[in-house]
């Protein structure tokens, strides 16, 4: 006897359209390492301690690739639900598995035949369940091959199972991974694959960092293999070169049924490039603006980063400041994971608390770091950038010159010209070459008032100091100081710039001259701070 109510409404039973629900599933956004971490994510919660990873190319320019696993393996029942869209909630709430879709629509995002082939117990018997976009397409259902797996897909399982437990997913029929080429298995190909797999295996040293890392404590040890290379774990903090945290808080949260989580925030603020011990510790560190931010860990799986997590913008000076931010599967709600774990939102609270109150003192630290480190460096460049124009200029001064150094009161340090306007009391700077031939252009660590240039008189020749430590000087002359065309044309500039203020300057106009000096530095530091600074690789 039917339980309805004769008053509700019918109801009817509406399944989706195989086909187009499949279809539309592969759109959801997967990058090619992403979804790989998806699969691994699977053999991971299987408690595997060896995961081998093949990115293969046949004869005929067809892609293949396989994750195989030592894990605990499934049975035939285990099998179908892993292989179901939407499978059941695995019973450790931990597990790096969500929600029950990722293996499926991270494998299909790139392949239209997904087989996984699993032995559920020590030298049990292996099943293989596969989906099959096109038979689906064919049939109109959602129909799941389930046969005995043959001799090939066992011996692959059992490189890795070695006869035990253990799961082998292999993805086939690879339409969305590799363009289409002119030759599928030539050399462009090829080159396309390798890139792809050296990708991977940073991505994965990066994601997996805690699991790689036999010392870290935090994580199951597991061995990740690349096409028969091992995977080493790659350390964004730089630990023990590092020490210790800039910063460092462990918040704790109550959760919607009454339980309480916590979540911990790290700011790493790494040695500068010079601290480094030796060119292969540097290369690995990747001191690159895109590593700089937020690395986001669940479970101690990174999910996402590294960035600002739209806080702020990604700028050389904070190249050196990296930040921790882990929590556990409790607190998945309340950073709103996605599906393809590898995205979270912050509530407005939360973010407030880490842009304004927490971040913003480390982040000083570390841009002060920086340019500790730039400010050495654009003093040790500045001292040859301006030779070329010295001479250049130098081979022009006599028919360029504007003014003639009179004489010096010793008593007051002034010194008089005369040029077209007369003769005129200045207080002008007398130096002599820090360099050699450096008696036009002289690159200075800083100028009174901040001023980016002054005229001056360099054993006699009428002269330009540059202030190296204005932000116009460090984002214009820095990141172009490969090219010697430009130097040369700013210095002219200068130069020219100077001579024009000692060929008019007099009594009447002298204040006006050292105002607009004033005025112009002022206005180009405004307009430089909005130029990028300059990065490593500029110095």
């Amino acid at each position: 006897m039917s339980s309805r109510n004769p008053a509700e409404p019918p109801y009817l039973d509406v399944p989706p359209d195989p086909e187009r629900i499949i279809e539309g599933l592969r759109d959801t956004g997967y990058e090619f390492n992403t979804a790989m971490a998806d699969v691994i994510d699977n053999s991971i919660a299987a408690g595997a301690g060896n995961i081998d990873i093949t990115i293969a190319m046949d004869f005929s320019g067809a892609v293949a690739v396989s994750v195989a696993d030592d894990g605990c393996g499934m049975d035939r029942d285990g099998l179908v639900n892993a292989m179901r869209y939407g499978s059941r909630q695995r019973a450790n709430q931990a597990s790096l598995g969500k929600f029950g879709l990722g293996l499926k629509t991270a494998s299909t995002a790139f392949c239209r035949r997904l087989s996984a082939v699993s032995r559920g117990s020590d030298g049990g018997g292996v099943m293989k369940a596969t989906w099959d976009l096109d038979h689906i397409a064919k049939v109109g259902r959602w129909e799941l091959q389930l046969v005995e797996a043959g001799r090939n897909e066992t011996t692959l399982l059992d490189a890795v199972a070695k006869g035990k437990t253990g799961t082998l997913i292999l993805w086939e029929n690879i339409d969305r991974l590799l363009k289409t080429y002119a030759k599928p298995d030539g050399k462009a190909a090829k080159t396309a694959l390798k890139r792809y797999e050296d990708e991977l295996r940073f991505h994965v040293a990066m994601v997996y960092q805690r699991f790689l890392d036999s010392n870290d404590a935090r994580a199951q040890d597991v061995s990740i293999r690349i096409n028969g290379r091992p995977v080493a774990p790659w350390d964004p903090y730089c630990l023990p070169l590092t020490e210790k945290p800039a910063a460092e808080k462990v918040t704790k949260v109550e959760t919607g049924d009454g339980a309480s989580a916590a979540f911990t925030v790290r700011v790493f603020i790494l040695p500068r490039k010079s601290e480094f011990p030796d060119e292969e510790t540097l290369k690995e560190a990747r001191l690159t603006n895109d590593k700089q931010g937020i690395y986001v860990y669940r479970e101690n799986r990174l999910i996402h980063g590294p960035d600002w997590l739209d806080m702020y913008s990604k700028e050389p000076h904070m190249t050196l400041c990296r930040v921790e931010l882990s929590f556990d599967h409790k607190l998945d709600d309340a950073f709103q994971v996605d599906i393809k774990k590898s995205r979270i939102l912050l509530d407005e609270v939360l973010y407030d608390w880490l842009r304004n109150k927490f971040l913003p003192g480390p982040r000083r630290e570390a841009s002060e770091r920086y340019r500790k480190g730039v400010d050495a460096v654009v003093s040790g460049t500045a001292a040859l950038l301006h030779a070329v124009s010295n001479n250049a200029i130098h081979a022009q001064a006599d028919n360029l010159k504007t003014a003639e150094l009179e004489g010096v009161d010793g008593a007051t340090g002034n010194v008089t010209v005369s040029n077209k306007n007369g003769v005129t009391k200045l207080r002008i700077k007398l130096v002599e070459e820090k360099n050699s031939g450096e008696c036009h252009v002289q690159p200075v660590d800083s100028l009174q008032d901040g001023l980016l240039w002054e005229p001056a008189f360099i054993n006699g020749n009428q002269a330009v100091r540059i202030n190296t430590g204005h932000s116009y000087y460090q984002r214009v002359y820095i990141p172009n100081r490969r090219s010697g065309v430009t130097v040369q044309g700013l210095d002219s500039l200068m130069w020219g710039l100077c001579a024009a203020e000692l060929g008019n300057v007099s009594e009447s106009n002298r204040q006006n001259f050292e105002e607009m000096r004033y005025e112009v530095s002022r206005i180009l530091r405004r307009l430089a701070d909005d130029l990028p600074e300059p990065s490593e690789d500029d110095l």
